[in-house]
């Protein structure tokens, strides 16, 4: 039984007011129970054993090249119809052993090989003189495929770094599958530099890849129309340096190894 605090008047249950002298009745606080403190997130967040990612690399390359990937239709729709595959792509979880080592290493064998047979088998010619050279076309090859692989995983790295100065979403996962998949007229264009007077088309399928990127920034990144062309500028240059200063180190690094023989004893040459 609760009672007026003014007038003492008995109070009815659930009463507001006082019915005797029209006291306001001011209902006690309910205790309640606070919401439960977020649990602080992990400053560090352990890395899986590098074996287990060298397992994953593996298995990703081994179904890629077992066919079965959609690998084959992705490069034909990337492509052929860019615009529609990077809605489709958008849709897709980013998987990065599979983006790098079940794509990106599979297409970026292609100018490697290539490279291989035009500097080793089929020579270059240099006034009038045809020179072809084992060790020259493996050094070649093997810089072609570095210089793909970790270019374009820095190149992600960039891209993603670069998102917020132009308003896009900053999401690596994103940024990774943009660098691969843009690449790809790239990685194909290089079977071209197996024939010497076509050696130069690669250059307009390294243009498509520009164009690829450009169709892409919108709808993985949310880049504004109106952000592109800077975010892409921006982009091609560190793409160029990138690629610059990779094939610089990977070529000192070979270089050093084939002169003084170990790489051609290596090979059994």
């Amino acid at each position: 039984m609760k009672f007026c605090p003014q007038c003492g008047s008995e109070l009815k249950e659930g009463a507001k007011f006082c019915a005797s002298c029209g006291f306001q009745i001011v209902a006690p606080p309910t205790a309640s129970t606070p919401p439960p403190a977020p649990e602080p997130q992990a400053s560090w967040q352990p890395q899986e054993p590098v074996y287990d990612q060298a397992k994953q690399a593996t298995h990703a390359f081994s179904e890629a090249v077992s066919g079965n990937t959609n690998l084959v239709q992705r490069v034909i729709s990337i492509i052929t119809r860019p615009k529609q595959e990077w809605l489709a792509i958008n849709n897709e979880r980013p998987d990065t052993m599979k983006l790098l080592a079940g794509y990106a290493l599979i297409l970026a064998l292609i100018p490697a090989i290539a490279s291989f047979i035009a500097y080793g088998l089929i020579g270059t010619s240099i006034m009038g003189y045809t020179y072809r050279n084992i060790s020259t076309g493996i050094m070649q090859a093997i810089t072609q495929l570095l210089t793909a692989v970790v270019g374009v995983y820095l190149l992600a790295w960039v891209i993603d770094l670069l998102a917020s100065s132009f308003d896009s979403e900053k999401n690596m996962g994103k940024s990774l599958q943009l660098a691969v998949y843009s690449s790809t007229a790239q990685w194909v264009g290089g079977i071209l530099l197996i024939i010497p007077g076509l050696r130069w088309l690669s250059i307009v399928a390294g243009l498509y890849a520009i164009y690829l990127l450009a169709t892409g920034l919108p709808v993985l990144k949310k880049t504004p129309q109106d952000k592109v062309v800077g975010y892409l500028v921006l982009t091609i240059i560190a793409m160029l340096v990138i690629g610059f200063i990779l094939a610089l180190i990977f070529v000192a690094i070979l270089g050093i190894f084939f002169v003084t023989g170990g790489g051609l004893r290596g090979f059994g040459m």
